[in-house]
């Protein structure tokens, strides 16, 4: 008789108990526009749902400079690092350069081209896109969206090349 009644104590427990384990989340959002999240209610918060937590830790913050942290550049390599004479590494860094030179001249001429095409697909329709003008504004998204790839590919490249000098 009494494994007839565990099932059901058991569901009875877990009924109980799941109120207790559910908190509530609000959003607050300040005149500055800094978000705030919180299980404190607070005037002006908006309660959100959310259906699983993750905890995604944040960056550790980096030492200023003149503050006394010594960053990695700065940072003794171990006794036992292997060692890159100066004619070696200046060779490395010159097929790099090189490297990086040709990645920014391919990304230039994709940039280009994507730029070219969507100018392209803006003056034209074909006739299915005429039917369905969703069809036609998915493809200029993907275009654009093609576009904006290749400048952010420019702009890092370049800032990488920058770093370099």
């Amino acid at each position: 008789m009494n494994s007839r009644f565990t099932p059901t104590l058991l569901a009875l427990a877990v009924c109980i108990t799941a109120p207790i384990a559910l908190a509530d989340i609000y959003k607050y959002v300040d005149e500055d526009g800094r978000v705030t999240f919180s299980n404190v209610p607070q005037k002006g918060a908006q309660r959100i749902y959310v259906d699983s937590i993750s905890v995604i830790p944040g960056p550790k913050p980096r030492a200023k400079a003149g503050t006394g942290g010594a960053s990695r550049a700065n940072a003794p390599s171990p006794g036992n690092f292997p060692k890159v004479d100066s004619a070696t590494q200046k060779a490395r860094d010159t097929n790099r350069n090189a490297i990086l030179q040709e990645e920014l001249a391919a990304e230039q001429r994709a940039l280009a081209d994507a730029r070219q095409a969507l100018n392209d697909a803006e003056a034209t329709k074909t006739a299915e896109e005429k039917q369905n003008p969703q069809k036609y504004v998915q493809r200029l998204s993907r275009l654009r969206e093609a576009a904006v790839m290749h400048e952010k590919n420019v702009d890092a490249l370049t800032a990488e090349l920058g770093r370099q000098k």
